[in-house]
C-alpha cells in the first residue's frame, strides 16, 4: 500500500509544465537530507521518503490551504497519523531537530522544483516561490541550508 503513495500527483490546484508525484518529491527531500546533513540518522532518510505517502486517501491539500484554516491543518495531522495504522506501518521517530530538518529540505525540494517549472517557461510558479521563500526564512537555518537558500534564490532571479 505504501507504493501506491508515490503516485499521488502533486500541484493540483495550479498548472504545471511538468508533473510531479509524491515519489519524485520524496526522493528529492531525501537527496537534500542527505547533501545538508551527510551523518543524518536513517530514521529522517526513511521520513524524507515517506513523509508524503498519506495523501493517496487524503490528498495532496495545498499548504495555503493549510495555513489560512488551522483546524482543518490539525485535523489532516490526525487522519495522516491515522493512515500509519491502517496500513500497519510505524512512521519513524524523529527528534525535534530532525522535524525541522525534514521542513526546510520539503520546503527547498519545493523551491527547486518552481525553478524547473520558470525555466519551462511556467510562470505560475513566481507567485510560490516567493511564498516559499518567505515560509523557509522563519526557520532557524543552518549555514549548509542558507547557502542552498541562497543559491535557488539566485538561480530563481537569474531566469
Amino acid at each position: 500500500m505504501l507504493r501506491k503513495g508515490g503516485s499521488v500527483k502533486r500541484w493540483h490546484t495550479i498548472t504545471n509544465a511538468k508533473e510531479q508525484t509524491v515519489a519524485a518529491h520524496s526522493w528529492g527531500v531525501a537527496v537534500i537530507v542527505m547533501e545538508l546533513w551527510p551523518d543524518s540518522r536513517t530514521n529522517l532518510i526513511y521520513a524524507s521518503l515517506l513523509h508524503d505517502v498519506p495523501e493517496q486517501l487524503i490528498g495532496d491539500v495545498p499548504a495555503p490551504t493549510k495555513w489560512a484554516h488551522p483546524r482543518l491543518a490539525k485535523e489532516l495531522g490526525v487522519a495522516e497519523e491515522s493512515f500509519w495504522d491502517i496500513v500497519k506501518v510505524k512512521f519513524p521517530e524523529l527528534t525535534s531537530e530532525e522535524v525541522l530538518k525534514l521542513k526546510i529540505a520539503d520546503m527547498l525540494e519545493l523551491l527547486w522544483y518552481c525553478i524547473e517549472e520558470e525555466r519551462l517557461g511556467n510562470k505560475n510558479f513566481k507567485e510560490v516561490f516567493v511564498r516559499g521563500v518567505e515560509y523557509i526564512k522563519r526557520y532557524d537555518l543552518c549555514e549548509a541550508s542558507t547557502q542552498m537558500l541562497d543559491d535557488i534564490i539566485k538561480m530563481e532571479a537569474e531566469l
